[in-house]
C-alpha cells in the first residue's frame, strides 16, 4: 500500500518543486557546466517517491518538471530538455519496484530497461523530426575522427613505417568493431546510471525517509544462473554466426559491466568488514576505477563470487550480523 509517511509544509513543498525544476532546467542552460546535474535527477525522483509516496511525490515531480518544460521551451535547446525529462521514468520504475519488494537485481533490470527504452524513443523521435538520426551521427563522427587520426599518422614522418601501418590497421578495424558494440556501450550507460541511482538513492532514502528499500550495496548479488548466459554468449562469440555473433558480443560486454558491479560490491563488503579507514578506502576505490587492471580484477572477482561466494551470503543471518557490526 502506498502511503505518504512525511507530510511537507509549504516551505518544503516549494523547495521540493524547485529541486526538480533545477535538475531538469539547469543542464540546458550550459550543458558543459551543468550536465552532471542530470545524474541526480532520477535520484531525486526516487527519493521523493519513497519518502512522500507515489501520490504526493508525483505532484512534486510533475510540478517541477512541467514548470521546467514550460520555461525551457523558450530558453534552451529542446533536445537537452527532453533528455532530462527522459531520466524521470527510470526513477519512477525503480521506486515502484523497490516498494513492491523486488530484489536489487530485478529492480536494476527494470530501471535500466526503462531508461534505455526512453533514450531509444528520444533518439528515434529526434531522427524523425530532424531527419538526422543521432545514432547515425555518432557513427559518422567516430568514423570521421578515426579517418583524421589515420591521415595524421600517415603524414607524420617521425613515425616508423611499420608502426604507422600497424596503427592504421588497428584504427581501420575500430571502424568495423565500433558499430557492432555501440548498442552495448549505449546500454552500459543506462546500466551505470541505474546503478548509481540505486546505490545513492538507497542511502538517501535511509537518511531522509528513514527506510532502506534494498539491502546495503555490499550485499547485492546477481542471480547465479546468469553466468550461464555469459558462457553461452562467449561460445557463440567465437562461432561464425553472422548477426548472432554481434548479439553475443554485446551481451558479453553488458554482462562484464554487471559482474564488475558485483565485484565492486565484494570489495566494498570486505573494506567494511576489515574497517578500512574512509580516506584509504576512497583512494583504493578511485585507483580501481581509473586503472584498467582494476576493472579486470573487479570482473574476475564478480564472476568468481558466483561460485565461491566470498561473502557467504547464503549463510543464515549473515546480513544481520554484518549490519550489527557496522553499527
Amino acid at each position: 500500500m502506498d502511503q505518504t509517511n512525511h507530510q511537507p509544509d509549504i516551505k518544503r513543498i516549494f523547495g521540493n518543486i524547485a529541486l526538480i525544476f533545477v535538475a531538469v532546467f539547469l543542464p540546458g542552460i550550459e550543458w558543459s557546466l551543468f550536465g552532471w546535474v542530470q545524474l541526480f535527477l532520477p535520484i531525486l525522483v526516487f527519493v521523493f517517491l519513497v519518502k512522500y509516496g507515489t501520490f504526493v511525490g508525483s505532484r512534486f515531480i510533475l510540478s517541477g518538471a512541467g514548470l521546467a518544460l514550460l520555461v525551457g521551451l523558450f530558453t534552451q535547446p529542446i533536445d537537452v530538455l527532453l533528455f532530462s525529462l527522459s531520466l524521470i521514468p527510470a526513477g519512477y520504475v525503480l521506486a515502484r519496484s523497490a516498494l513492491q519488494g523486488d530484489s536489487p537485481a530485478v529492480s536494476g533490470l527494470k530501471g535500466a530497461a526503462t531508461l534505455a527504452a526512453c533514450w531509444g524513443l528520444l533518439i528515434a523521435g529526434i531522427g524523425v523530426v530532424t531527419g538526422n538520426s543521432p545514432y547515425n551521427a555518432i557513427l559518422t563522427t567516430l568514423n570521421s575522427g578515426i579517418d583524421s587520426v589515420v591521415k595524421e599518422y600517415s603524414q607524420n614522418e617521425q613515425i616508423a613505417p611499420d608502426t604507422a601501418i600497424m596503427l592504421e590497421a588497428t584504427l581501420e578495424q575500430m571502424k568495423v568493431v565500433v558499430p557492432i558494440i555501440l548498442p552495448a556501450m549505449f546500454l552500459s550507460c543506462a546500466m551505470f546510471s541505474t546503478w548509481f541511482t540505486m546505490v545513492l538513492g538507497n542511502r538517501l532514502a535511509q537518511k531522509y525517509a528513514g527506510r532502506e528499500v534494498w539491502p546495503r550495496y555490499r550485499f547485492w548479488q546477481l542471480p547465479d544462473k546468469l553466468i550461464w548466459l555469459g558462457i553461452l554468449s562467449a561460445f557463440m562469440a567465437f562461432l561464425p554466426l553472422g548477426p548472432l555473433k554481434g548479439v553475443a558480443v554485446n551481451i558479453l560486454i553488458l554482462l562484464s559491466v554487471l559482474y564488475c558491479i558485483q565485484g565492486f560490491a565484494v570489495c566494498v563488503f570486505f573494506m567494511n568488514k576489515w574497517n578500512v579507514p574512509i580516506l584509504l578506502r576512497s583512494f583504493i576505490y578511485v585507483m580501481i576505477a581509473l586503472q584498467s587492471l582494476g576493472t579486470i580484477m573487479l570482473l574476475m572477482i564478480g564472476v568468481a563470487d558466483t561460485w565461491l561466494n566470498f561473502r557467504k551470503l547464503n549463510v543464515p543471518d549473515t546480513e544481520s550480523k554484518e549490519d550489527s557490526q557496522d553499527e
